[in-house]
Order: C-alpha cells, then sequence, then structure tokens
C-alpha cells in the first residue's frame, strides 16, 4: 500500500511501521487518512534526529577572532614606542595591523577607559611580514608628539576588505621632558664581570631639577655589530656590575636615564658610548632561564642561550639527593631530551655553560628547575 503523497515525500525509517498499523488505522480511518499521514510528516521534523541517526553536534560559536590584548607604550625623550606580541602565524595570512592614534585633553591623561572624541590610523602593517624584535614583540616609532601632550593607541587587526575584526586594549602616553643623560660613563674589567660607572645629572631637558628618588637607569649593551639589548633592570644609583658576559669578548655599553613622573616612565637620551672586554679567565655565566616540557618517551630541557659564545651546555638532572650529568659532551643548542625518566617521579634540573676558550672551563649551575608527571604517551 502507498502511504505518501504529494504531501510528503519521505517518511523516517522508523516511523514508516506506525503509517500502516492497526492503531494508525484505528486513530485515522480511511476517509482521515490523509490527515494521519501529514501528522506523521509533521512528527518526523521533531523526532528526525531521534530515529537512530548519529548526528554531529553543531558548534556553539565561531572561534573567537585573532586579537592584540598586550599593547604596551613606552614614551622616550622625542618619540612614542609602543609594542605588541603578534598573533598566531596561522592567523596572519589576510590580516594587517592598523595602528589607531588619537589626541586626548591633558586634563584627561588618566582616564583609560574614556573614548576618544576623533581616532585616526596613522600606519598599516602586514601582519604575516612584520618581523618581531627582541623578546618576540614588534614595535612601532611615533615620532610626531610634543611635550604636555596626551596620546591614546590601539591595534585593529583589518582584513584584506578593510574591515575590522578585533581591537586590542588601550594604552595612553603621557609626554614629559626625558631626563638628561649621566655622564662620566668609565668601564673597568673585573674578575667576574664588567663594572660600568656614571654620574647622575638630575635635571630633565628643560632645565627643570628631578627627585634622586624618581631617577634610575637603564643599562644597555651590544657586542661587535648586532644591536642594542637591556641587560639591567631599572638600577638606582650610579654603577652596575655586568657578569653575564663572554671571556674575552668585546662589548659597547651605555646609559639610558629614566624619570618617572604621573605614574609613567618617560626615558631620557642615553649616555655616550663606551667599549672594553671582559676578563679572559672568567668563567662563562649559566643560562638566565631554564625550562621544561614534556615530549614522547621523555622530558625536554630548554634554556635561554643569551647570546654568549660558549663552547656548549652541561645539563644535569637531581632525584632526591643524586645529581646527575646527563650529557657527556657540551650541547650546542637547545633542547636536550632525558629519555631515562619515570613519569611518576618528580625531578629538578639544571644547566652550565662551558667557555668558547681551548680549556673548555664550565661555570656555574642555573638554578634548579622542579618538574613532576610530564610525560605524554
Amino acid at each position: 500500500m502507498r502511504i505518501l503523497t504529494g504531501r510528503c515525500d519521505r517518511l523516517p525509517g522508523c516511523l514508516r511501521p506506525w503509517a500502516s498499523s492497526r492503531v494508525f488505522r484505528g486513530w485515522f480511518p480511511r476517509a482521515d487518512r490523509r490527515l494521519g499521514i501529514i501528522f506523521l510528516c509533521a512528527l518526523s521534523a521533531v523526532m528526525l534526529s531521534g530515529c537512530g541517526r548519529k548526528m554531529f553536534p553543531h558548534p556553539i560559536g565561531a572561534p573567537p577572532p585573532p586579537q592584540v590584548n598586550d599593547l604596551s607604550a613606552r614614551v622616550e625623550s622625542r618619540a612614542v614606542v609602543i609594542s605588541w606580541t603578534p598573533i598566531v602565524a596561522a592567523a596572519a595570512k589576510g590580516i594587517h595591523y592598523s595602528i589607531m592614534k588619537s589626541d586626548i585633553s591633558w586634563e584627561k591623561r588618566n582616564c583609560l577607559e574614556c573614548p576618544p572624541s576623533t581616532q585616526q590610523q596613522v600606519e598599516s602593517i602586514d601582519a604575516s611580514a612584520a618581523q618581531p624584535g627582541s623578546g618576540g614583540r614588534l614595535r612601532w616609532t611615533d615620532p610626531d608628539v610634543a611635550s604636555h601632550r596626551a596620546y591614546r593607541y590601539q591595534v585593529a587587526l583589518v582584513n584584506d576588505h578593510g574591515i575590522s575584526v578585533s581591537l586590542s586594549n588601550p594604552v595612553i602616553a603621557k609626554i614629559y621632558p626625558g631626563p638628561v643623560a649621566p655622564v662620566d660613563i668609565a668601564a673597568s674589567t673585573q674578575p667576574r664581570g664588567i663594572l660600568i660607572r656614571w654620574k647622575q645629572t638630575p635635571r630633565d631637558l628643560a632645565g627643570n631639577p628631578i627627585k634622586p628618588e624618581d631617577l634610575s637607569f637603564r643599562v644597555q649593551r651590544r657586542s661587535g655589530a648586532g644591536s642594542w639589548e637591556d641587560v639591567s633592570p631599572l638600577v638606582k644609583g650610579d654603577a652596575y656590575y655586568d657578569q653575564r658576559i663572554a671571556p674575552g669578548q668585546g662589548y659597547t655599553y651605555r646609559i639610558v636615564p629614566v624619570r618617572y613622573i604621573d605614574e609613567e616612565n618617560v626615558y631620557g637620551e642615553p649616555s655616550r658610548e663606551i667599549s672594553t672586554r671582559g676578563p679572559h679567565s672568567m668563567l662563562p655565566p649559566p643560562p638566565g632561564k631554564v625550562w621544561v616540557t614534556p615530549g614522547h618517551g621523555g622530558l625536554e630541557v630548554h634554556w635561554s642561550e643569551g647570546g654568549v659564545k660558549t663552547a656548549g651546555f652541561y645539563v644535569y638532572r637531581k632525584q632526591g639527593k643524586q645529581i646527575v650529568r646527563l650529557t657527556a659532551s657540551p650541547v650546542l643548542h637547545p633542547p636536550f631530551v632525558d629519555r631515562g625518566v619515570n613519569g611518576r617521579r618528580g625531578y629538578s634540573y639544571a644547566v652550565s655553560a662551558v667557555s668558547a676558550l681551548p680549556r673548555h672551563k664550565e661555570g656555574l649551575l642555573s638554578g634548579w628547575v622542579a618538574v613532576g608527571n610530564l610525560l605524554t604517551h
């Protein structure tokens, strides 16, 4: 018996027996059989996913768009430098960093939530071609700033069609005169490093005095034709002892003054440069950072090489009171995979550097990094 009509082209398999059953014929006599078929069609629309068919779950929502969420600003004597962590490479294709800038009134310079009256794009950067600098961050410098003015910055991610897909956190830069550079820079080679000294000049570029408690210094260093890097935290006083150097290697130093005002650090002009060499008998410093990640059948020990020329690194493992050196010869670059571990036990790791000189002297150990059950299978 053909039970399907032009009003309903198909019933799910779990409802077809009902259309010819005695119960169905009892509910709907022959005169009302067409009405019954329409009833089953409506019922099938409700029960379609429950008739033994496997259905993929519907996604709750689309994945969130990429976004810059760690934008920061650094005020220098004649510019503002903003920086941020780049988005992942897989999301960078067809995306541009659109740098947005707005002037804000001086009275609202500390109001981060206050919306800007106007905002304009001042730069567009191809996200897939942008190259991060030191610390893995992208940087953009704005030289178009004036003293005692405030500027608000944001980075929008814009696709190839000119549509904004996300907007970063806002930052405000308050422009004050930077501090005057220190003078009488001196560098002396010590048994364990290089001692840098300078003389403070506690005033800003406009000639106004700066309180000693509001003045600090950042020591910068470069080796050969490399770029400048910060090698010290903000230092109070007039000296810094740099011990993270290679034996006999040449370095150039400069000092950047930093003024704290209006809850902000303002960087001044750097001092003159001075060059010297590390002591030839100095042991290489340990890596500044050591971390461990899980691997297939082992633990991967990573460390920061620090830019110091070495003959390699030794890796140590500690379990309880037992300390074992895992590398018979120096490892040139991280990581090192420790495959002789048990996933149910805890371990600690440390790394030392070996000097590049012919005698290959080993330096001090880094701090120990403890790990638990991190193994993957």
